[in-house]
């Protein structure tokens, strides 16, 4: 219902996932135990991944719409926690390929029979070895496990195991005629599979593309043509029940994992460079996957205690709202259906939300990549409310199809608006959007697509990818929010609107989510890309609805008078989307169902007597009279108690979807549904369009007394749905009034949605229409009307925030109320500025104010201030939910009313560049540093790259990729600036500029790609000062150890020791002599500028806190004592704590004469390179001729 239905004929089962695993702690501090939601969690690689380079404590709840992938899933764990490293084949036979051995498939049928045979119940299921480990959400999850598992144990003969291999084989076979009208042949490479591979991909493409064919050809990873010949059992595990889905054409083993490792020069003591050492190149590839599951599975069978995992089958988007019901209401249910293919209830019965032990709130919220398939607005705001109130709490979002015009405006086309104000109402922050830094390469991303353009005239390079697909990954966070007084974590700082200024935000976003009803807008531009992006329906009003509801529960507001004021220029505006006129009523209702607001229609709409005619006037009288209700008539007047709304459910007969089931599958496409209500050609002329319909297959029962408050409907499924021969049942919420308009004869019409591509294909079968199937409502076969929908018991929910997420004024400081008010642009309907306010309660600050004194005020972050009313008293705070335009900044100060007032404008994507060292700021929550921006890693878990085996090598270096990924950290906009000294720059920009290129020629230097001195040589270097002519010589001394495989985010990182050299170690004899030394052996100085040199000094902490192993003193801690991270950007002070000094791994190696003197007073960091984010900045790619071109 919060989705659009649609018809899912080309049902594709995603059994492996077509993305490198990701760490899901990146962004949580080392050693806190880390509550996780995954909402479209896929396969398992990003779970052992995580466990494998962050041994924490762990509780993930795992939610997928398909069954299989949580059976699967659940197995394979299981197999891992019985026989990780003892039959680490088989388990990657049984989870990764389509043929099995004899060996394996007796494995997998032994565990599934294991499985089946422990899950005879919840109980028995909790109380066997695995249960502690692996748990369910829901009794329905459960049972379809075990139905699965059941399926996979079950030994095949004869006829019965001909027809399973001639299944298997057919689903190959239409993968592969899919994958050549896809790509453009069935041996056709897919370059998309090498981002696996980056930063290594441009070696890889071909690689990859030849593996995934090998794949498809033979269902398995193998080469050895003797394990080939025994690798002839079709795998169930790539089968769905009921042939309810089939393979994905571009399933690959390959893809989840970190393929860079077969193409650099490995270090000899790693163990994988000993196990791919003599292999071919594919074979190479292969064996890093392989030893990469094998390692993730050592990994997690030793931590699997830690580790808490449980699992629901449904879609995200209802779940999320029942989790977050259950927090706020303690109800199991609210009230929404498991997926949009089924009329079953979900409903969270599993014993750990009854106990309570189960989290309803998480550090980290994984939304996979179903930003592509689902309204992101829609699913945002379902998950942003389960968001923890922490600073590193975050919320993941992921595209493979960017389907803004640019890059730019990728945030924008997501959000359905402003990204500034839709992010404020959503309680998020997008860190990459502000920062305008990144760990992860967009331009390795782009040369993927590239590379596709240049090749493409080949015919055997994936043709028809979409030129703006690329992997984006945004991190969300909650706004800058400091803790209050009491150490206490703050919720969200409510947001104050005027009425008229709150509708017309919400009118600018309802017009951007609707763009497709937009007539003139899409006859003004008609082409290809614009018609078959208007062919995609992520939206309908009740997905709006969902939206409002949230920000009702996010905003102060005369929430009344704006939504009559919304709704008033919905109605009237000429712009408005052209399905005002019909889908209108579908709002109302929901507005009314999800407590938003009550209209004027539904609020009185039994209103009939001689006092109030309101509706009558609107709608014409009622026929019969309802003064005729309470007498039996058969239909809705025979209610005891007519609600407002009521719910609609329609079976449409089987033979009526003959026009889509008859159709070749390929023309169809994925049609959107809808239901209508209207009156009779003869009467009244209205009509209702209600889009938020749930479909399933099935037949119906029913129980109570029909045309009476007690009557209910339950749906029986067929699992079968579009391959089956059942009716096709269709359940919808509808005004009353209208069918007490029209109680017998009002008409319930079954439809196709028009989009571009259906009205090509269905107005021929159909006509303008498009209805499938129409009656009327006294059609006792095929109409039912209930006051819930089909085997509910109450109206759908959706919470919102609850009053703990939000911040009362009192907490933010000790004697003053705080509040935030914004200000709405008027003819963009854009927040443009934010007014902080202090209304100062205690009567030391009142008296201060009064008396005079001057009042002052310190910028702390691009959101954060600082506000003194004298030297004697704590300063009080004022946050932002969005950069800050500081210059714009207008002061009101009341002394005799006790407040003070700041207004700010609200920055956009370019603030940036006031705020250029803002890269990865630490923050000190409950005493403790938090590295904000920069990715916690585990380098000991990091594959070592040998710089030194490249050293000296004139042709075909192994390092070559390293110049490109390099070079990639500059946008197209850095790069001008680079090769013309001339251009105009701000000093904002001009700062990073040099601060990369400082990053940059470390790592090039130290990996000896990179050419220095005034020969041009590459000769390596591994000491490297920061050096301010102007301000003392050498700053800090960067000794590097080991150049590092950064798995997570696809990129090289230097792991090191920093050397901070301050007044008082120069005190210390040790250290001067070795930096003596260290001038006499030779050292690569970078010249940096003072304020280069104190972005150097801002970012060093995180580099720090990044890769720390160790525990900071509490109190002791310097960054305790002084409350700020860094300590200090003064020359010759101390900038890092001393927690981490001298604390490095026995194998910590710095090629170094007299290491060992000053290593005590150093401490290790990683350093990275620092990618733009594509919400400011393009990339630059030449064209086809060698120009220069900006995307």
């Amino acid at each position: 219902m919060l989705t659009p239905a649609f018809a899912n004929l080309t049902a594709f089962f995603y059994p492996l996932g077509n993305t490198p695993a990701v760490s899901l702690t990146q962004a949580i501090p080392p050693n806190v135990p880390a509550d996780i939601l995954l909402l479209g969690c896929g396969d398992v690689r990003n779970i052992l991944f995580t466990n494998h380079v962050d041994a924490r404590s762990m509780d993930i709840t795992c939610c997928d719409i398909q069954k299989a992938i949580i059976a699967r899933n659940i197995l394979v764990l299981s197999l891992i926690i019985d026989y990780g490293g003892q039959r680490d084949d088989s388990i990657w036979n049984i989870y990764y390929h389509f043929y099995l051995d004899k060996e394996s498939l007796d494995l997998l049928r032994s565990q599934a029979k294991k499985l089946y045979e422990f899950s005879a119940t919840m109980e028995s299921w909790e109380r066997n070895e695995y249960g502690s480990k692996l748990r369910f959400c829901d009794s329905a999850t459960f049972a379809e496990a075990r139905e699965l598992w059941e399926f996979y144990s079950v030994e095949r003969k004869g006829m019965e195991l001909s027809r399973f291999e001639s299944r298997l084989t057919s689903i190959i076979k239409e993968g592969l005629e899919r994958k050549k009208g896809a790509v453009g042949g069935s041996s056709a490479l897919v370059l998309t599979g090498s981002r696996s591979a980056i930063p290594t991909h441009l070696d890889a493409i071909e690689d990859i593309g030849q593996l995934h064919n090998h794949f498809w050809k033979y269902g398995t990873t193998e080469f050895d043509e003797k394990v080939l010949a025994r690798t002839k059992y079709p795998n169930p595990m790539f089968l769905t029940l009921d042939g309810e889905a089939s393979v994905h054409y571009a399933t690959d083993p390959l893809l989840g994992f970190h393929l860079a490792a077969a193409y650099v020069p490995l270090h000899p003591t790693s163990p994988l460079f000993r196990q791919i050492k003599g292999l071919s190149r594919l074979e190479k590839v292969v064996a890093v996957a392989r030893a990469e599951f094998r390692e993730w599975s050592e990994s997690y069978k030793k931590q699997a205690a830690a580790i808490t995992l449980r699992f629901h089958t449904g879609d995200a988007v209802p779940f999320a709202h029942t989790l977050k019901n259950r927090q706020t209401e303690k109800a199991d249910t609210a009230n929404w259906y498991r997926d949009p293919n089924r009329l079953e209830p979900l409903v969270l019965d599993g014993t750990d939300y009854a106990s309570g032990s189960a989290p309803l709130a998480f550090d980290v919220i994984d939304t996979s990549n179903l930003c592509d398939h689902v309204g992101p607005l829609i699913l945002l705001a379902a998950a942003s409310p389960l968001l923890r109130h922490t600073l590193s709490s975050t919320l993941y979002t992921e595209l493979l199809k960017v389907s803004g015009t640019t890059l730019r405006d990728t945030l924008d086309s997501m959000l359905c608006g402003h990204v500034p104000t839709v992010s404020m109402l959503l309680g998020l922050f997008p860190v990459e959007y502000w920062t305008n830094t990144s760990s992860l390469s967009v331009g390795d991303e782009g040369i993927i697509e590239e590379a596709k353009r240049l090749f493409s005239d080949d015919g055997n390079i994936e043709e028809s990818l979409a030129p703006g697909q690329l992997f984006l990954r945004t991190s969300w966070k909650r706004p800058l929010c400091m803790n209050g007084p009491t150490g206490a974590c703050l919720g969200l700082m409510p947001i104050h609107f005027e009425p008229k200024e709150l509708a017309r935000v919400l009118y600018w976003i309802y017009l951007s989510m609707f763009e497709n009803e937009n007539i003139v807008a899409k006859l003004a531009k008609v082409d290809l890309k614009s018609i078959l992006k208007g062919s995609i329906v992520f939206y309908h009003r009740v997905g709006y609805a969902s939206f409002l509801r949230l920000v009702k529960t996010r905003v102060t507001c005369d929430w009344d008078t704006a939504m009559n004021l919304l709704i008033e220029v919905i109605e009237t505006r000429p712009e408005s989307p052209i399905g005002k006129n019909f889908y209108i009523e579908e709002l109302f209702i929901y507005l009314q169902m999800l407590e938003i607001f009550s209209t004027d229609t539904l609020r009185k709409w039994q209103c009939r007597n001689s006092k109030d005619r309101e509706l009558v006037y609107l709608y014409g009288s009622l026929r019969p009279p309802l003064d005729l209700i309470g007498k039996k008539l058969g239909d809705l007047r025979d209610w005891d108690n007519i609600p407002p709304v009521v719910c609609v459910t329609l079976k449409i007969p089987r033979d009526k979807l003959s026009v889509i089931t008859n159709m070749d599958r390929s023309q169809v496409g994925t049609p959107y549904f809808h239901c209508i209500v209207h009156s009779p050609p003869t009467f009244l002329l209205w009509q209702n369009i209600f889009q938020g319909c749930q479909l399933t297959f099935g037949n119906i029962s029913t129980s109570g007394q029909r045309h009476s408050d007690s009557f209910n409907v339950s749906v029986t499924r067929d699992s079968r749905g579009w391959s089956g021969n059942s009716p096709l049942i269709a359940a919808f919420y509808v005004p009353t009034y209208y069918l007490l308009m029209e109680p017998r004869e009002a008409t319930v019409t079954f439809g196709i949605h028009s989009t571009p591509q259906s009205t090509a294909v269905f107005i021929p079968q159909l006509g303008l229409s498009m209805s499938v199937y129409k009656t009327t409502v006294n059609d006792a076969d095929s109409v039912y009307i209930t006051r819930y929908g089909p085997s509910q018991q109450g109206l759908p929910v959706i919470p919102g925030f609850s009053p703990t997420d939000m911040t009362s004024p009192d907490l933010l400081n000790a004697g003053a109320d705080t509040s935030l008010k914004a200000g709405v642009g008027e003819s963009t309907g854009l927040i443009t500025t934010l007014t902080g306010r202090l209304d100062l309660t205690s009567s030391i600050y009142k008296a201060s104010l009064k008396a005079g004194h001057h009042v002052t005020q310190t910028i702390q972050s691009p959101c954060q201030m600082t506000i003194s009313l004298n030297p004697h008293t704590p300063p009080l705070s004022l946050c932002f939910p969005a950069f800050m335009v500081e210059s714009t900044q207008i002061r009101r100060i009341a002394r005799k009313s006790s407040y003070i007032e700041v207004v700010v404008q609200v920055g956009t994507s370019s603030e940036w560049a006031q705020h250029p060292s803002y890269m990865y700021p630490v923050y000190l929550p409950h005493g403790t540093p938090l590295a904000w921006n920069a990715p916690y890693l585990n380098p000991d878990r990091s594959p070592i790259i040998d710089a030194a085996a490249d050293a000296g090598r004139e042709n075909g270096s192994n390092l070559a990729w390293l110049t490109s990924h390099l070079s990639l950290a500059f946008s197209a906009h850095e790069s001008s600036l680079r090769k013309d000294p001339s251009l105009p720059r701000g000093p904002g920009e001009q700062l990073r500029l040099h601060y990369k290129e400082s990053v940059l020629s470390i790592l090039g230097r130290f990996a000896g790609v990179r050419r220095s001195g005034s020969q041009g040589n590459s000769h390596r270097r591994n000491v490297f000062a920061l050096h301010s002519e102007g301000d003392g010589g050498v700053h800090v001394l960067i000794l590097a150890s080991r150049l590092r495989l950064d798995q997570a985010s696809r990129s090289a990182a230097l792991d090191c020791a920093v050397l901070v050299l301050r007044d008082d170690l120069m005190t210390v004899p040790r250290v001067p002599r070795f930096l003596g030394r260290l001038v006499e052996r030779g050292l690569c100085q970078l010249r940096v500028g003072a304020a280069e040199l104190r972005l150097w000094k801002a970012a060093l902490p995180a580099f720090v806190e990044r890769c720390r192993t160790w525990d900071h003193r509490g109190l002791e801690c310097e960054y305790a004592w002084v409350g700020a991270v860094p300590l200090s950007l003064e020359n010759g002070e101390r900038c890092l704590c001393s927690c981490g000094d001298g604390k490095f791994p026995p194998d910590f190696v710095v090629d170094v004469d007299h290491w060992d003197d000053v290593s005590q007073y150093a401490v290790r960091a990683v350093i990275s390179p620092p990618f733009w984010a594509p919400f400011d900045e393009d990339m630059c790619r030449p064209d086809r001729n060698g120009k220069e071109v900006h995307r």
